[in-house]
């Protein structure tokens, strides 16, 4: 049986050529001898590695057998060539399904299957996939193909319109742009294979609002979204982690954490009462573990604040509060904030304690700007006597948040010590109803 190289084998150099999924399924396929098998229904791979090599080649043998017959990938003498050779008789060859579990079919499980594009935000569709030939003829897989021109191919309209485009219009970026993605930013998982919707890069998922990665996540099934938030840096996955509206999906990844470790340290990356409200809705022998692997002064703090009863001023407070002595000046104000930037996520409401830590005063970056770099903070902070109490409840912070217009109310203990701060979105969910009441009254 004569031979013909296949049309879509594009060299790259000696390392190795590209070839399409879409061409290689249905396929010939002849044993060493150059008798007919069958003809290419699937390829699988085993997860967990960069570009994985194809494990297993599924046959459909010709005529109408109700089975496939299985070779191994490296079974495959050449896979450019029209039919595939493989280097076996069809007597090696053994019928049956799939048995290792931690292998996936490529068209089974990716093809047709969603994926979010995290460097756009977007969903995308998989239309082929890209395989690369390396050195022993061992054939990997390099790309998810999520463009046009992969649906075009696998459709097999590929020749038809790529002879028009280029008929009309020769320089269309059609012809040239391919939006391929590499295999080493997909995260699926062998348990829900058809979740595999989420291509991962650690350079543009920032770009992404943490509220929306959060309901992108909350989206894909329980086993596709572990191994992805775990993948997350540090601190984005502490800043997704405040986000998700399902306590559910916050105990999931936690409570079944592969990393104790690295999730406390999530927990510590997050905001106190942040990490408190998180804590408080896992079960208590899990909370109490993910507290013992945190540093001492975290642990201290989050536990503290998990005391006071639910939907209370201190169940609501952060104690990463920014206090200042009187005597410090503006320039020295100004430094010191520059230097906390960074470890801060609310900079706006600064607040003047004395040696007990007795609430003075206030001010703000406004009022810094307002007077010289000489003159101390006692001349610049205005007195402050809205406060509110760790006993008080939420409806009531709110109420003083909404009255008074304010960004942030400190909270003080019975001796007037500083003990946090509330934002007016910790209260949100209280301060509209009451601005919304107001509104119908007028």
């Amino acid at each position: 049986m004569a031979l013909e190289r296949m049309p879509d084998a594009v060299s790259v150099g000696r390392e190795g050529r590209f070839l399409h999924f879409s061409h290689l399924v249905a396929r010939r396929i002849v044993d060493r001898d150059g008798n007919l098998i069958g003809r290419l229904r699937d390829l699988s791979i085993r997860l967990g590695e960069p570009y994985p090599p194809i494990q297993q080649v599924y046959i459909r043998p010709a005529g109408q057998a109700p089975f496939v017959l299985i070779a191994s990938g490296r079974q495959v003498s050449d896979w450019t060539s029209d039919p595939i050779v493989l280097s076996a008789k069809l007597s090696e060859l053994r019928p049956g399904r799939r048995q290792d579990e931690t292998q996936i079919l490529l068209g089974e499980a990716l093809l047709d299957k969603q994926v979010v594009d995290v460097s756009g935000a977007k969903v995308e569709r998989v239309n082929d996939l890209s395989l690369l030939l390396v050195g022993g003829g061992e054939l990997v897989l390099a790309h998810i193909d999520v463009g046009l021109r992969g649906l075009v191919r696998r459709l097999g309209w590929e020749k038809a319109v790529d002879g028009s485009v280029r008929a009309f219009r020769p320089k269309a970026r059609y012809l040239r742009l391919e939006q391929l993605i590499g295999w080493k930013y997909v995260l699926p998982t062998v348990a829900d294979p058809a979740g595999l919707r989420l291509v991962l890069s650690q350079k543009s998922i920032t770009r992404i609002h943490p509220a929306d990665l959060a309901e992108i996540l909350e989206d894909l099934p329980p086993g596709s979204r572990k191994p992805i938030f775990e993948a997350l840096e540090t601190s984005t996955a502490a800043r997704v982690l405040s986000e998700f509206d399902d306590p559910k999906v916050k105990q999931d990844l936690l409570a079944e954490a592969s990393d104790p470790q690295r999730a406390a340290d999530v927990l510590e990356t997050m905001p106190p009462d942040a990490a408190a409200d998180v804590l408080a809705e896992l079960p208590e022998d899990t909370a109490q573990e993910l507290l013992s692997h945190m540093e001492p002064e975290d642990a201290k703090a989050v536990t503290h604040l998990m005391s006071h009863e639910e939907d209370t001023a201190g169940a609501l407070m952060t104690t990463e509060v920014v206090t200042f002595p009187r005597s410090l000046t503006v320039a020295e104000a100004f430094q010191r904030l520059r230097d906390l930037a960074p470890e801060l996520e609310f900079l706006y409401q600064f607040y003047v304690v004395d040696e007990r830590r007795r609430l003075i005063g206030a001010f703000n970056i406004r009022r810094l700007f307002l007077f010289k770099e000489t003159e101390t903070l006692e001349h610049v902070m205005a007195p402050w006597t809205i406060c509110v109490h760790p006993e008080d409840s939420a409806s009531e912070v709110a109420a003083v948040i909404e009255k008074y217009n304010l960004a942030a109310v400190p909270v003080v203990d019975a001796e007037g010590v500083l003990v946090g701060m509330i934002t007016v979105d910790d209260v949100l969910t209280e301060v509209l109803p009451i601005a919304w009441k107001k509104k119908l009254h007028l």
